[in-house]
């Protein structure tokens, strides 16, 4: 199910193209098929099967109709062995055995996702769950969410980690990034943010934590904010206007995919603490090209960060300022970070996320 490569690509997406490109590197060409809402240029050159909705789907309804009323049918004539979701739900009847990607359980929590989103969530996850025959989860911190919220989920679970874009594991050129610095106007260093604008990103504790370092240390840096707008984003929108370092804070919303190496290698470090993450790529993204990572300490950015990272408590304020004057000012631990990061990050691929996936599909079969 390719409905998430829809642009702009946030996590999801992205772990669906990579997922899918991953696969049919390690399958038989035309082995995958992916059902989409709309083609994917990002898809040009796989060797897959497009199968795309038959009637636009320019809202959730009448893709939820798609997915639950027409790709069963789909499956059912394409003679298919196995169905993947990666994105929380699945159709109610299929012909073949399913397999079921969740992320994160932040739909149970209260003022993460708009109320409608919520409830169409907490129902129709709650069906996929019983209805699959596996489900990965994408890390520890998410399994023992699932099987804690839904004790029928234990036994069906497995844990497969996503990978690193091929894209964070070259370093881009000094003179690159200085060319993309002074494109866009970053002439003093920076920190640097990036994510969908959200309740559960926590920025106005990190806008706070960058004003606090600044007037504790006298700070000459800028915070930069990449990444779009998303529901709920009011609180953040004016945390970013009324701060007293105004100035001094950039948002520059979404970039295109190929140049967020270079905004993350241009960064004194970055600062991501985020409140909840069933998996949480821009720490491992920073850390691939040698950016010193300051995250949080709960949910499961621990398990991605293992000793590569500086973790926080993100409801602290003050832990998140000191974590900040901690990296910039400790030069030993920055440095230790820079050459651990990679290290870290190398363990993380999508080729071994193929293997892992194919083999829950494998048990999947012989569990129906």
């Amino acid at each position: 199910m390719g409905r998430s490569l829809r642009p702009p690509l946030t996590g999801i997406g992205r772990y669906t193209l990579n997922l899918a490109r991953a696969l049919a590197a390690a399958l038989s060409p035309g082995a995958v098929t992916l059902f989409l809402t709309r083609d994917a240029v990002a898809l040009d050159g796989l060797p897959c099967v497009r199968a795309l909705a038959p009637l636009p789907t320019p809202h959730e309804l009448l893709r939820g109709a798609w997915e639950q009323l027409l790709v069963p049918l789909a499956v059912r004539r394409g003679q298919h062995d196995i169905y993947h979701s990666p994105n929380f739900t699945l159709p109610l009847s299929l012909p073949c055995p399913a397999v079921l990607t969740v992320h994160d359980l932040a739909y149970l929590r209260g003022g993460l996702h708009n109320a409608r989103l919520q409830m169409y969530l907490r129902l129709l996850t709650s069906l996929a769950i019983a209805r699959a025959a596996r489900i990965i989860a994408v890390s520890q911190s998410t399994r023992r969410e699932l099987e804690a919220r839904y004790p029928r989920a234990r036994g069906r679970v497995s844990v497969v980690y996503p990978g690193l874009d091929p894209q964070f594991w070259h370093p881009p050129a000094a003179s690159a990034i200085r060319a993309f610095r002074e494109r866009l106007g970053l002439s003093r260093p920076y920190l640097l943010f990036v994510g969908t604008i959200e309740p559960r990103k926590n920025l106005p504790r990190l806008v706070r934590a960058f004003e606090k370092a600044v007037q504790e240390a006298s700070l000459p840096h800028e915070l930069v904010v990449c990444g779009p707008w998303g529901w709920r984003h009011e609180a953040a929108a004016r945390a970013l206007a009324r701060s007293p370092l105004r100035q001094r804070i950039r948002r520059l919303g979404y970039l295109p995919q190929e140049e967020l190496p270079l905004l993350y290698a241009g960064a004194e470090l970055l600062a991501y603490p985020s409140l909840l993450e069933g998996f949480g790529f821009p720490p491992l993204e920073a850390m691939a090209l040698g950016t010193p990572v300051l995250t949080s300490d709960t949910s499961s950015l621990p398990e991605v960060v293992g000793t590569a990272a500086v973790t926080v408590s993100p409801l602290s304020v003050e832990g998140i300022a000191q974590g900040i004057l901690r990296l910039l000012h400790d030069r030993s631990l920055a440095d230790r970070l820079r050459s651990a990061g990679p290290e870290r990050a190398r363990q993380f691929t999508w080729e071994r996320a193929a293997r892992e996936t194919l083999e829950a599909y494998f048990q999947a079969r012989r569990e129906s």
